[in-house]
């Protein structure tokens, strides 16, 4: 039940970091008519960093789940500890990219043209 437990958790894990990398290709699309498309600096650095973020965890979480499933069942970790180290990592990567994508909404807001 813990291995099942486990499988479930890496799944939900690498399906929320697939949509958090498709979140993080969304300013790139925020453009205005005739103006060129200039993202904020934490934007750009969200989008740089959060793409390796979100490529490297599912493969440690992965080589985790593998370690647990291939150990002999004595002294198995917990699901439940899993699942709080995988959702507070989510948490902390999740933050900083929906301020990020968010950025290049509100400066294309600001900038457009009065009438």
């Amino acid at each position: 039940m813990n291995k099942l437990a486990h499988g479930i958790v890496l799944a939900f894990f690498g399906t929320a970091c697939w949509l958090i990398w498709a979140v993080l290709q969304l300013p790139a699309m925020v453009r205005l008519k005739g103006q060129g498309l200039q993202l904020p600096a934490f934007t750009r650095f969200c989008i740089g960093l959060g793409t390796w973020i979100v490529v490297a965890l599912p493969i440690v979480v992965t080589a985790y789940c593998l370690w647990v499933w291939i150990r002999k069942g004595e002294n198995r970790n917990s699901w439940v500890a899993f699942l709080a180290t995988a959702t507070a990592a989510l948490l902390f990567v999740t933050l900083p990219s929906i301020v990020a994508i968010y950025l290049p909404l509100v400066n294309a807001l600001n900038h457009l043209p009065a009438q």
